[in-house]
């Protein structure tokens, strides 16, 4: 019979095992439950994340941004034509 699962062996400190076992218990669920959701939402997060930054760099670079002064110069230009 094959398993649908792969097992993970990792290290955590004392303190980390702790809040792991209190959140899962809080949770009612299983500590391989909670990490399963856990690394679930945080792969999601840095996808999101690599596609905001991708988007930034893109922008910088259509709108020839170099630096946050560059940034702030885009802002007062846009509230100076708000103001008119």
């Amino acid at each position: 019979m094959s398993r649908n699962r792969m097992v993970i062996n990792m290290s955590v400190s004392p303190e980390l095992y702790s809040m792991i076992n209190n959140a899962a218990e809080e949770s009612e669920i299983s500590r391989s439950e909670l990490l399963r959701r856990s690394l679930k939402q945080y792969i999601a997060s840095e996808r999101r994340w690599q596609t905001l930054r991708a988007w930034g760099k893109e922008t910088a670079k259509r709108m020839r941004i170099k630096d946050e002064r560059d940034v702030e110069k885009i802002i007062d230009e846009y509230r100076g034509e708000q103001k008119r």
